[in-house]
């Protein structure tokens, strides 16, 4: 995997690295990433060095006497995507435990219509 190159970057993956770790011990099992984890991962810090950038671009733009309202605008909404997308992809990441990683509002869902009681239709 291709390691981030910001600061930021760097935290994440090494934090979703330990949070993978952690769960390993506790379990008692060495768990690794699957490959559409990797890959989500190494795009997650991609994605956040990305988005570094275009906060750096941002403060300078702010910075100025008149800042441009367009340009202003452009990079809040770049930055509001980048920050969106990176928050997708970690979302695909399981550390929790083995499987795809499931929306827990969806699981509530499926729990809730699978424990109704047997006798009513």
């Amino acid at each position: 995997m291709r390691r981030p190159r910001t600061a930021a970057g760097k935290r994440l993956v090494d934090s979703m690295n330990e949070a993978l770790a952690r769960t390993s011990t506790d379990i008692g099992q060495t768990l690794v990433w699957s490959e559409q984890e990797e890959a989500a991962l190494e795009r997650a810090g991609e994605t956040v060095d990305r988005a570094e950038k275009v906060r750096k671009l941002l403060d300078s733009a702010l910075k100025a006497d008149e800042p441009n309202p367009s340009v202003v605008v452009k990079l809040s909404a770049e930055l509001r995507m980048l920050d969106k997308q990176v928050v997708d992809l970690i979302g695909k990441l399981n550390p929790e435990g083995e499987g795809p990683a499931k929306s827990q509002r969806h699981v509530r869902a499926a729990r809730s219509r699978w424990d109704r009681s047997a006798g009513g239709a």
